[in-house]
């Protein structure tokens, strides 16, 4: 519950920047000069971001540490002066001073961020996923009672959401081992991130965008802000029982195509309804875009330990591309609607014509293979990658009907793994690990690790071997 309402602030203040807030027209000589807001706010999240990762050895240090936390401790005072010089004077505050603010609120989410992911990724994947998504829900319920507070006490909880969710992550920290410190240039070695993939999410972001401008332009009311909260929520609960099992597969495209569908449904009727259900339509793709953020972190963290790298080096690196999408779909816009240059239906057209190259992008693009078969492949054992140990362990699976999972936990066992690296490497639990450990050695008929690797060597192939090399 600490992790899920520390976290929860974070995704409040996030939500608030990027969508229909109360604040972000308040004293402004015209609205529409708010809309760039925004945009500032996701060009400071993904400068940050990538500051993180091309600085990760000295942010992974105890100096780097302490100016995140200064960064985090402070960024709030630049927005609230801003905030309250328009509430309570009512003074006009010039559009490049509010566009610094929201800058200032992106700098520092990217470094409450990083914060956060260095402690999620210390526990194991099943409960990290869930503390992502339940921590989105709350926040999308914080997000929905501080745009319907009066104005005042609005802007004083958004001052102290950041202090409150520094204050629980330092009390965690002290309970959480600290990361072992991994320098980049062993990273680099270990892990990258795929091009392909950032294009992907980056056209992914852009759709993204253009909704959430056009969201943007409809008219504040409780119900918006109801609907908003509760696309947050949609999305987040539909990572939990679906994405969250299936981590390997998500991390390479998978994820972009199952979204696919869900872009459909929202872009499809938007040219031909207007009103609640156009606005119905923007929250579907909302929840599109909340969605494979959530999903994007979660693998993200599991990446970080899979491979043992820094989460600085990495959790920014692969979040930023999608925060530019949205810049760049905000932007699109904006531009769009300040000059008047195109209609709603324009950009709506614009949104369809993403969705087709994005349809193009994931169908055609192979997402690096070489890269996935080094992801499974097992040098580290003798018998690792050699055709007969990998047959003899296929003939024994099938011969004492070992189920999917039995198998997985079977091959690695076999390869004189521990129940560390197998419970990392399946992500799953060092119960779950156990128990399959024991339906294997009761299927099998041994009592040890010995034994099952005196069965395995001992098993029979046929013709010496010579089909196992085909294999």
């Amino acid at each position: 519950m600490s992790i899920s309402l520390g976290f929860s602030l974070f995704w409040m203040l996030f939500f608030t920047a990027l969508l229909y807030d109360p604040f972000a027209t308040i004293g402004l000589a015209d609205n529409v000069l708010a809309l760039p807001l925004s945009i500032a706010m996701c060009i400071g999240f993904a400068a940050t971001d990538i500051l993180v990762f091309r600085m990760c050895d000295f942010f992974a240090g105890e100096r780097g540490h302490k100016v995140l936390w200064a960064v985090v401790s402070c960024y709030a005072i630049i927005p609230a002066i801003v905030l309250f010089t328009q509430t309570i004077y009512g003074a006009i505050v010039p559009a490049p001073f509010s566009f610094i603010a929201w800058l200032a609120i992106g700098i520092g989410l990217g470094c409450l961020l990083a914060l956060w992911s260095e402690l999620l990724v210390s526990f194991v994947k099943g409960f990290a996923s869930k503390a992502i998504a339940f921590s989105a829900c709350i926040g999308a319920l914080l997000y929905f009672v501080m745009s319907s507070l009066p104005t005042l006490v609005g802007i004083c909880f958004l001052c102290i959401a950041s202090p409150l969710s520094l204050t629980l992550l330092r009390l965690l920290e002290k309970e959480t081992p600290a990361a072992p410190f991994v320098p980049r240039a062993e990273c680099i070695k270990r892990h990258m991130l795929t091009k392909p993939i950032d294009a992907l999410n980056t056209l992914y972001g852009a759709v993204f965008g253009l909704a959430i401008f056009m969201l943007s332009r409809s008219e504040s009311s409780l119900l918006l802000y109801g609907g908003i909260a509760a696309a947050i929520a949609a999305g987040a609960l539909f990572m939990v029982p679906f994405f969250s099992k299936n981590t390997d597969k998500m991390m390479h495209g998978m994820v972009q195509k199952i979204l696919f569908p869900i872009l459909v449904v929202g872009l499809m009727p938007l040219p031909f309804v207007d009103g609640m259900l156009q606005i119905l339509c923007m929250l579907v793709i909302l929840m599109g875009y909340i969605c494979l953020t959530l999903v994007n972190l979660d693998s993200l963290y599991c990446l970080v330990k899979k491979y043992k790298v820094t989460s600085f080096y990495l959790v920014g690196r692969g979040h930023s591309p999608i925060l530019v999408g949205v810049s760049l779909g905000y932007l699109i816009g904006y531009i769009a609607a300040f000059t008047n240059a195109v209609g709603d239906m324009s950009l709506v057209f614009a949104s369809l014509a993403l969705v087709v190259l994005m349809s193009v992008f994931v169908t055609t693009i192979d997402f690096d293979p070489d890269h996935l078969k080094e992801e499974h492949e097992e040098a580290e054992h003798p018998h690792a990658g050699k055709g007969r140990w990998k047959t003899k362990c296929a003939v024994i699976a099938e011969a004492h009907d070992l189920s999917a999972r039995e198998i997985e936990v079977f091959d690695l066992l076999a390869k004189g793994r521990g129940t560390a690296y197998i419970q990392d490497k399946l992500y799953i639990s060092p119960h779950t690990v156990k128990s399959h450990t024991y339906k294997i050695y009761r299927k099998l008929g041994v009592s040890s690790r010995e034994e099952l690797l005196t069965l395995v060597e001992n098993a029979p192939i046929g013709d010496d071997g010579d089909g196992a090399e085909m294999i």
